[in-house]
């Protein structure tokens, strides 16, 4: 029973000692435990920094992302021509084409390419059938144009790229109707100076050049109306799609001999009055006024330097 009492009291002993030890050493244990606790949260903190010292943008783009005009920012390709969508007015922004001699003309008597444009005269008598329009799928549902769109509607399916530049090739010819490549017209829109332009291209430039980019698209100029200068233009069908009130074009002319020429037109959306006397170098524009009137700069990564700017010549010329 004493040997029982004897253990007890030494165990309080040891217990009593330790305690006093411990309270006599706070400051020796307090900055281990302070320091462990520091390490656990450290990750958090130093997060919450980085948060607060990155940008609000790349913030926002790390968590929700920014939004887009469109699914496909890109410019779209087709096998001879590049466009690039307007989604919010369901038309192109411009259409660039490549035009040489070769892809137009054969001079080889052993060149069995036939022309198999269905809007050429000889084609249509083969009973060679139109393409029909068609949407590219690349564009989303929501900002697509359709065909019915330009039903019991003043206006009809303009064609940026011609089909008629494309005359041996019918893949290309049939790629120029897809809806990214088409604009609401005025009736007699594409049988007035637009087509005189277009066959001058076709039949003078490409003849005595090396090669031609041509680059269309819409316009929408404002008008003034009772003493207000306004934007006005007309919106079709279902899906929205506005109509122009211009249309360029901007040529730039590869000579044989290396240089380079550029050509600008701008032309209004409307049918040329009868018996009104067209003269192309009317249209004739100076470049800077088609960017400012459509946003776009056709030269924005290098100077081009023209030797002839609007079939003017001079050392200056070339200063856009």
């Amino acid at each position: 029973m004493f040997r029982n009492l004897s253990r007890a009291a030494c165990a309080l002993a040891v217990g009593i000692k330790n305690q006093v030890d411990t309270s006599q050493q706070p400051l020796l244990n307090e900055p281990m435990i302070n320091r462990m606790c520091l390490q656990k949260c450290l990750p958090a903190v130093q997060a919450a920094g980085q948060d607060c010292q990155m940008y609000v943008g790349d913030r926002i783009k790390r968590a929700v992302g920014f939004p887009q005009l469109t699914a496909c920012c890109k410019p779209l390709r087709y096998k001879d021509f590049i466009i690039s969508y307007d989604t919010k007015n369901r038309i192109p922004n411009w259409v660039y084409e490549h035009l040489q001699y070769h892809k137009f003309y054969k001079d080889d008597p052993c060149d069995r390419r036939v022309n198999v444009c269905p809007f050429n005269d000889d084609s249509a008598a083969l009973g060679n059938e139109k393409p029909k329009f068609h949407p590219d799928c690349r564009i989303h549902g929501y900002h697509r144009a359709d065909v019915r769109d330009y039903c019991d509607t003043e206006y009809e399916l303009g064609l940026m790229a011609d089909p008629a530049n494309y005359p041996f090739d019918a893949e290309a010819c049939a790629e120029t109707q897809v809806m990214t490549n088409v604009v609401p017209i005025v009736p007699g829109f594409s049988c007035g100076p637009w087509f005189d332009l277009q066959c001058y291209i076709r039949e003078k430039l490409v003849r005595e050049n090396k090669s031609v980019y041509v680059c269309s698209g819409p316009l929408f100029l404002p008008c003034e109306n009772d003493g207000k200068v306004q934007m006005k233009f007309d919106v079709l069908g279902e899906g929205e799609v506005s109509v122009p009130s211009h249309f360029f074009k901007v040529i730039i002319i590869e000579t044989h001999d290396g240089n380079l020429e550029l050509e600008s037109y701008m032309m209004p959306n409307c049918k040329p009055e009868d018996g009104e006397e067209v003269k192309l170098d009317d249209y004739l524009t100076p470049l800077c006024q088609i960017e400012h009137a459509s946003g776009l700069i056709f030269f924005p990564e290098k100077k081009v330097c023209f030797t002839s700017n609007n079939k003017r010549r001079g050392a200056r010329l070339h200063a856009l």
